[in-house]
């Protein structure tokens, strides 16, 4: 996980929620001529009239196209899903609101927004609230299709997933160790964040096989690992290089095949991370 900046498209994303809302939702009482927005449906209407799609490129471009969880790098928005931090079905947003992008005075429960007397926003109604959206990969591998998802978003479903890539430091509390798990450090958020890695499966083996191959390529020079996109006698030896261990022989016959070696390159991220940490 990294930092979010959701400033950054704040001003288009609200714009977004703000023309469903009054394109969509918005009727005229006849006898007092008082405006109301009802019948707000992130699952029918804004979905169906589009405003999802627009959400969805916005948030794909703000965050560079890397999964809010996992960090996989998504291709294009057919790859993606828009992750709902408080979840639809929420019953309060209590343990959420520690977040200033989530706090009372920026989101509220889409039912109590559509019962509210007032309804200025902000507070904008959480199903389609730009700070309640970010996007996540599907969290599918090669090596399982009969699986929908292991990780990220339609894994974790309803879980209590708090947004810790909110916290501008969020890539200081977290360590990912050589065999490719990740955990919380101790101190402030230590929970928090133990409850996203467990509610997103981040330690999902094929997440922690990526992540520690990664770790061991970080020495080898990154044009070389790309060329094994095409080269697959580089890529034997670059995996030969990898896995040394007997045990792991499944693991370079795996990454031989295109496809594993493809899913591999979308966590390209993690070259990076394991450079400048070890």
């Amino acid at each position: 996980m990294r930092y979010i900046d959701k400033n950054t498209g704040k001003a288009e994303g609200n714009g977004i929620t703000d023309d469903y809302l009054e394109n969509e939702c918005r009727t005229t009482d006849p006898l007092s001529d008082s405006v109301r927005y009802m019948n707000i449906d992130y699952s029918g209407s804004f979905t169906n009239k589009g405003y999802r799609g627009r959400m969805l490129e916005l948030a794909m471009f703000t965050q560079k196209k890397y999964c809010c969880y996992c960090l996989r790098k998504i291709g294009n928005s057919k790859q993606a899903t828009l992750e709902h931090i408080i979840p639809q079905n929420a019953s309060s947003t209590s343990r959420y609101d520690q977040y200033g992008e989530l706090s009372e005075g920026e989101i509220v429960l889409t039912k109590d927004y559509s019962l509210a007397h007032n309804q200025e926003r902000p507070p904008y109604p959480h199903t389609i609230a730009w700070d309640n959206l970010v996007v996540s990969c599907k969290g599918q591998f090669p090596l399982d299709n009969s699986v929908s998802s292991h990780c990220c978003n339609n894994a974790r479903g309803s879980l209590y997933a708090p947004p810790v890539y909110y916290l501008q430091d969020i890539e200081s509390r977290i360590t990912i160790m050589n065999d490719g798990s990740i955990h919380a450090k101790v101190g402030d958020c230590q929970d928090e964040i133990k409850s996203t890695i467990v509610a997103a499966k981040l330690n999902y083996t094929a997440l922690k096989e990526i992540r520690r191959l990664w770790y061991e390529l970080r020495n080898i020079p990154y044009r070389e690992i790309v060329r094994c996109l095409y080269d697959r006698n580089q890529r034997m030896k670059i995996l030969v290089y990898a896995f040394k261990d007997v045990d792991d022989f499944h693991s370079i016959f795996k990454y031989q095949k295109d496809d594993y070696w493809k899913v591999f390159m979308k966590y390209h991220l993690f070259y990076r991370i394991f450079k400048e940490t070890y």
